[in-house]
C-alpha cells in the first residue's frame, strides 16, 4: 500500500514540469521564491543565484539543502504516475534529481507552519550548479546565515541512507595538437591528433581495488573526414576515495602517458585538472545525525550508512558546516528511466520533522545549562 500526501505530489508534479538545467535555474527558483513567500518566509538570491529563505524557530538553526539544476536534457514535463511511482513521460529525465529533495523541504516548511510545530531556526538553501560542480554550494557562506548543522536533500541510495562517505571528484581537459593534412597526398609532416590519443597508453576504468574510478566523457576531434585531424579536446574526471597524494599518482599517470604519446608522434598535448571538490567522511556521533538516528529508532528503524563515488552539495558545504546527506531513493537518475517511489519521501518528511523537534529540544536544554 502506497501512503503519500497529496500535496506532496502535487508539489513534485509542478516542479518537474518546469524547465532547469545547470546555469538556467531561473524559472524553478522563481517558482520557490513565490512558493515560500506565501508561506510566510524571506528570501534572497545571493551573488551565485542560490535562493536562501529563513524561518524562524527556537534553538540552534539548521540548514536544509536541495539544489535547483538537472542533467540536460531537464525539460519540463507531465509526469506518469503509476501505483505510488512517479516515472518521466520518455522525453526527458523525470527531474526528480533533485525535485524530490526540493519537494521534501517544501512540505517540511509547509506542515511546520500548518500544524503549528516548534521547530529550530531553518535556513533553507536552493543552491545552483551541482551538475556541473556543486558550483552553488561551494560559493555559499554558511557563517553569514550563523549556522553550522544540516541536511542535504539528494539522491544515492534507497530512500532514507546517509551517505558515510563520498569521493573527491576531479576534472581534467586535455587538448591534443597535431598537424593536418590531406590523406590522399604527401603525408610528410602531417601529425594526427587521433592518432596520438589511440597510442597514448592511459588507464582508465576502476583502479586501486576501486578506490578510484577514471572517467573520459566526451572526445573531440577532426574537422573533416577527408583531413587528418590536427585537434582532439578530451573531457574526463577522477572520483577517488584515495589520499591526496595517490591522486596526484593517478594525475601525473595521465599526464605522462599522452606527452609520452605527443612527443613520439611529433605532436603536443596540454592537460588542466581541477578539484571540484575534496572528499569526506562522516562520523555517526555527529550531532545532527545522532538526532536522526534517535528519530529512526522510536519508530524502530535502523541507521543505513552507504560510501558513495556520486557528488552532492555535501562536497561543497562540508568545508565549513557538518552536513549529510540523505537519499530521496531516486533511481535511474540522470536518464529518460528515471523515476521515485512516493511514500518513501512521505517518511522522509515525516523524519526530518521527527528530528528537527528533537534538536530544538536538545539545543534548547543545552543553552539553559
Amino acid at each position: 500500500m502506497f501512503i503519500y500526501a497529496e500535496q506532496l505530489y502535487r508539489t513534485l508534479v509542478e516542479l518537474v514540469r518546469i524547465p532547469s538545467t545547470s546555469g538556467q535555474e531561473e524559472y524553478v527558483r522563481a517558482y520557490l521564491e513565490k512558493h515560500l513567500t506565501s508561506l510566510g518566509l524571506e528570501t534572497q538570491v545571493d551573488e551565485m543565484g542560490n535562493l536562501i529563505a529563513t524561518m524562524a524557530g527556537e534553538g540552534k538553526p539548521v540548514l536544509l539543502n536541495a539544489h535547483m539544476d538537472r542533467v540536460a536534457p531537464g525539460l519540463g514535463h507531465t509526469p506518469i504516475l503509476d501505483d505510488g511511482v512517479l516515472y518521466s513521460d520518455g522525453r526527458t529525465n523525470l527531474g526528480a534529481d533533485d525535485a524530490a529533495g526540493i519537494t521534501i523541504i517544501l512540505e517540511v516548511v509547509r506542515r511546520a507552519i500548518e500544524q503549528q510545530l516548534q521547530l529550530p531556526p531553518l535556513v533553507l538553501l536552493f543552491t545552483v550548479q551541482e551538475e556541473c560542480g556543486l558550483c552553488g554550494a561551494n560559493g555559499f557562506d554558511a557563517t553569514r546565515w550563523n549556522v553550522a548543522d544540516g541536511i542535504v536533500f539528494d539522491n544515492a541510495f534507497e530512500a532514507g541512507v546517509v551517505v558515510s562517505k563520498a569521493g573527491a571528484y576531479e576534472t581534467f581537459d586535455i587538448t591534443i595538437s597535431g598537424k593536418s593534412g590531406h590523406p590522399g597526398k604527401d603525408l610528410t609532416g602531417t601529425v594526427s591528433a587521433i592518432e596520438i590519443f589511440r597510442q597514448a597508453n592511459f588507464t582508465s576504468g576502476s583502479l586501486s581495488f576501486d578506490q578510484t574510478r577514471i572517467n573520459i566523457g566526451r572526445i573531440n576531434g577532426g574537422i573533416a573526414r577527408n583531413a587528418v585531424a590536427d585537434t582532439v579536446t578530451i573531457e574526463g574526471e577522477i572520483r577517488s576515495f584515495e589520499s591526496p597524494e595517490a591522486r596526484q599518482q593517478h594525475r601525473m599517470a595521465l599526464q605522462e602517458a599522452f606527452e609520452d604519446a605527443a612527443q613520439r608522434l611529433g605532436g603536443r598535448v596540454e592537460i588542466n585538472f581541477k578539484t571540484q571538490h575534496e572528499g569526506y567522511s562522516i562520523s555517526p556521533d555527529e550531532p545532527l545525525l545522532t538526532m536522526y538516528q534517535v528519530a529512526l529508532a522510536q519508530r524502530g528503524a535502523v541507521l543505513q550508512m552507504q560510501p558513495t563515488f556520486i557528488g552532492s552539495d555535501a562536497g561543497g558545504l562540508r568545508t565549513n558546516m557538518q552536513v549529510f546527506t540523505l537519499s530521496t531513493g531516486v533511481v535511474n537518475e540522470h536518464t529518460k528511466e528515471e523515476y521515485v517511489a512516493l511514500s518513501p519521501l512521505e517518511q522522509i518528511v515525516v523524519d526530518t520533522l521527527h528530528v528537527l523537534h528533537l534538536w530544538r529540544t536538545q539545543t534548547l536544554e543545552t543553552e539553559l545549562k
